[in-house]
């Protein structure tokens, strides 16, 4: 997948166009739904989801640092 142009606007926004395969836009569109039905459910938006795994990971991360130590 490539950006292929990118579009600033006057009130901050962007516009990007993508050239990309079948395959990667229909990964795209599945994982769209899905992340837009994970939201709707829990009511977690994929920036909290993903601040929450990688608070997961830097815990586990010091745990294993703390012991081996």
């Amino acid at each position: 997948m490539n950006v292929t142009e990118i579009k600033e606007h006057e009130d901050g926004s962007a516009t990007y166009q993508f050239d990309m395969t079948d395959q990667e836009h229909e990964l795209i569109c599945q994982q769209g739904i899905i992340w837009c039905l994970v939201a709707g459910i829990t009511g977690v938006t994929p920036e909290q989801f993903l601040q929450a795994w990688l608070d997961e990971r830097e815990n586990k991360e010091l745990t294993t640092s703390s012991e081996s130590d």
